[in-house]
């Protein structure tokens, strides 16, 4: 599992961002209280991380604290939410 990501930051989009970590770049989708806290392209960059798998594919989540990615983890165990709502 991984559970954090630490590294420069690539990309910097509204949903989402990419961290070069020793030359693999991760997309972590965030929500915008998170990205409010990851600095610009080309600074250093740590977000605690979700990693979701189903069926059909892997998906990284990043997160600003622990306890927004433990609001996350309790959210997702609710019926009817995914982590695209609960993001």
């Amino acid at each position: 599992m991984i559970a954090a990501v630490r590294g420069e930051v690539m990309v910097r989009r509204h949903d989402h961002v990419v961290i070069d970590a020793a030359g693999v770049g991760y997309r972590l989708a965030v929500s915008a209280e998170t990205l409010k806290a990851v600095p610009a392209a080309g600074s250093d960059a740590f977000l605690h991380a979700e990693l979701i798998s189903r069926d059909d594919s892997l998906a990284l989540y990043g997160f600003s604290s622990e306890e927004e990615r433990d609001l996350f983890r309790l959210l997702i165990t609710v019926s009817g939410i995914g982590p695209k709502v609960a993001i």
